[in-house]
Formats: C-alpha cells, structure tokens, sequence
C-alpha cells in the first residue's frame, strides 16, 4: 500500500522540507524528465536572480562612476578657487614699475601724453631762449630707468619767459628803483653820469617805462654821481685872467647831437668802437641767444635815430650757447686801466675800453665810466670803460 501521506525531514540548510511521495521527487532521486515541448507550458518569462544581480553590479559600477566624477570636478573647482584667492593679494601688494621713457626731443604736448601712456606724472621746467622751439631739452630721470607708476619726471622745456612791461623808475633813488625793477622780475644795471640831480638818483633809464621785456633781462639805470668840487686858480692879476679866459673860450665846442649807428650783428667791441666814433656810451645788457657770446642781437635806439651826444643807448648782447656761468662785475671807476684789467681778469671778465674827455687833471688817466655798474655778466665777457682823458685846452 502506498503510503500517501505528506513526509518530512530538515534538509542541511536547517529548513524543513515536505515530499508528498504521489506526486514529486524524492530528495536525492532521479530528476523527472522534461515534458516533451509541444505539449509543455510557456516559456518562463520572469527575470532571474543572476540577471537582477548582473543588473544590480551594472548599477553600482555606474553609481561609483558618477561618485568620482562629482568628487574629481569637485576638488577641481576648490584648486581653482584657491589659486584666485592666493594669487590675487600678491598681485595687488606689489607696485608697478615701467621704464622712462625718451623724451628729449619730442614737443611738449607729445611728451606730456607719451608719459600719461606709461602713468608718469609731468614737472616742467621752462628755459628762456631767444628762439624758443617749444621742445623737451633734457629730462630727469633719464630714459630707460625703472620708476614705479605715477613717479614724477621733471622736463626742461625750451620756451620763452613771459613778458612784463618795465616800470617807470625815473627820479627814484638807485635802491627805489632796483627794488621796483625787482619786484616786476627784472634785473638791473646801473651807469654812472654826470648830472645835476642829487647823487645816486636815477637820471634815465633804458628801455623806457612801459616796453616790454622777458622776465630776468636787465634795464640799464643811469644815476647821477657825485660831484667833484670844481677847482678854481686864484688869480693873481688881471692879465692872467684875461689869459685864461682866452684859453677857456678857445676850447672847440661838444656837439649837441649824435646819431645812432646800426650794430646789430657786430660783435661787443666793433659796436661799442661804432657807438664811440659816433659819441654815444654803450650800456650792455646780457640776454639769452644762440650767437657766439657778446654778439649784438638789438639795439635800443634804431639806426639813424638822433640822441644827445654823449647820451646811452642799450644794447643787447648774446651770452653765448654754452650758458656761461655768470661773474660778479667789479666796479672800476676812479681806478687806472692796469688797475681795471687786473679787477676784470681776477673775475674771468675781459676789458674793453674807450677814451673819454675830461677837463679835471684828477680825472684824467683814471676810470670815468663803465658798463655795466656792477651786477653780474657772463664767464669771459667784455665789459666796457671809458678812460679819462684830458681834453686839451
């Protein structure tokens, strides 16, 4: 009798498994063998274990990559940031520098916008010339040198000093007038004449009040020297004074005018000899040129213009394209000629010189008058004066 009821016994995993012997296998016997395929069921269309574990591992392979693409792009923008933050301070903290550019030679507003395209800053200088050109003629520091930006570079500038109309300093004392001239920006020499305004009085001067001159030339100032007490013979009988005042009337009369000669061109000392035959007194005035030092570069008084005789005229000279340093002038007057060239040489000055008449003994042989009276004059220069000389009765 077959034995139909259900039997059971734990398998090695600990379950327990029911056989019902009619109808299935026993553990460890003979699989039953497949249905034939026409007559068995459907394919079984579920999925597998093994293919969901395949498609499990797929999953984790791609979730690992996506990990690491997030954890690389990650550190990536940190490194990146990073570098931003670090480098941008130092850039900030350290001051540019660029290197001066060359600028002599250039025109002023060309070198003031080639500095602005490097960020330098501009100091001007401006050189009075006579022919100004409006161009760089030397600069500081010199091209090539590293500064950092917004250093200032100092340009000299060849232009022209601006114009002042000279004040009328007429009747003043020579102080007076100096310091006038002074506050108006110009310089001063002085000439002494015989005049019979007190002494030290301002006679004349040259140019006359209201021209115009570029700030720092000079204006000469005729002043009015002392008087010498004039010498008188006793007379010791009538006869003797007849005599001499047949000798006094006998003496050829000063001509009352002179005409102005054209030197412009010349050089100092055919000028001043031009001027002499012609009897006029030079007064020499220094001003900035180009020609060769002591060359006349204008006259105050125009050729053929009628002065007094014996009365001074202005005339501008050169100081030459070197710039001489300037020497003091030492005044001569009342001095002999030997005496007069040791002063002027011991000052590296040269001497010019011209007779003048005179009725005094003490006069004659000695310095009368010079120009310029002091002040300064360019290293080498010629200064002029006039000897004494007795004029014959």
């Amino acid at each position: 009798m077959t034995n139909t009821e259900p039997d059971s016994w734990p398998t090695p995993e600990g379950e327990t498994v029911v056989v019902r012997q009619a109808d299935e296998t026993l553990v460890g016997a003979e699989p039953v063998p497949p249905p034939p395929p026409a007559a068995g069921p459907p394919p079984d269309r579920r999925i597998g274990a093994g293919m969901l574990l395949a498609i499990g591992a797929i999953l984790l392979v791609l979730a690992g990559i996506a990990i690491a693409w997030y954890l690389t792009h990650r550190d990536s923008n940190k490194q990146t940031t990073t570098v931003v933050v670090t480098t941008g301070p130092t850039t900030t903290g350290l001051a540019a520098k660029v290197a001066v550019p060359r600028l002599v030679g250039l025109k002023e507003q060309d070198a003031l916008v080639r500095l602005g395209q490097v960020g330098l800053r501009p100091k001007e200088i401006y050189k009075p010339t006579s022919q100004p050109t409006d161009v760089v003629v030397s600069q500081k520091p010199q091209e090539a040198k590293e500064v950092k930006k917004g250093t200032q570079i100092t340009l000299v500038i060849d232009q022209g000093a601006p114009k002042v109309g000279v004040p009328d300093v007429g009747g003043q004392s020579l102080s007076e007038a100096q310091a006038n001239l002074d506050k108006a920006g110009l310089d001063s020499t002085v000439t002494q004449v015989t005049s019979t305004e007190p002494a030290g009085t301002v006679v004349d001067q040259a140019p006359k009040a209201g021209a115009k001159l570029a700030k720092g030339s000079s204006v000469t100032l005729s002043v009015s020297k002392k008087q010498q007490p004039a010498q008188t013979t006793p007379s010791t009988s009538p006869t003797t004074t007849a005599a001499q005042q047949t000798t006094t009337s006998a003496t050829p009369p000063q001509p009352q005018n002179a005409t102005v000669p054209d030197v412009s061109g010349k050089d100092e000392a055919a000028a001043v000899q031009a001027f002499g035959e012609a009897g006029i007194l030079a007064s020499l005035v220094w001003v900035p040129g180009d020609d060769p030092l002591g060359t006349v570069v204008a006259q105050a008084k125009s050729a053929g213009t009628t002065v007094p005789w014996h009365s001074h005229v202005q005339l501008n000279l050169s100081i030459g394209p070197n710039d001489n340093p300037k020497e003091p002038v030492p005044n001569v007057v009342g001095k002999t000629l030997q005496q007069a060239v040791s002063a002027a040489n011991a000052n590296h000055l040269r001497l010019i010189y011209l007779k003048y008449p005179v009725t005094s003994q003490s006069q004659a042989g000695t310095i009368v008058q010079q120009s310029p009276l002091g002040g300064t004059a360019p290293q080498n220069a010629q200064i002029v004066v006039y000897l004494g000389a007795l004029q014959k009765q």
